[in-house]
């Protein structure tokens, strides 16, 4: 599971840095592009999907500790 987060971060990060880049050969500037990624990110259906995964880890958070200890 750690792999994978590590690969969606390198994922998005590379894809952020390619954004960025594509809005300087067109002419936007940074503040188009992080005004855009701060309204994403405070979208209600972001904040109920980020939710929704925060509760699934927990869950499963939970599930693995129980399997761990032997309870």
């Amino acid at each position: 599971m750690g792999k994978n987060i590590l690969i969606l971060a390198v994922i998005v990060i590379a894809s952020y840095l390619v954004g960025v880049e594509s809005a300087k050969s067109r002419g936007k500037n940074y503040g188009d592009l992080r005004h855009q990624i701060e309204r994403l990110w405070t979208s209600p259906d972001a904040r109920k999907a980020r939710r929704r995964m925060r509760k699934k880890l927990r869950k499963s958070a939970g599930r693995a500790r129980k399997a761990v200890l032997g309870s």
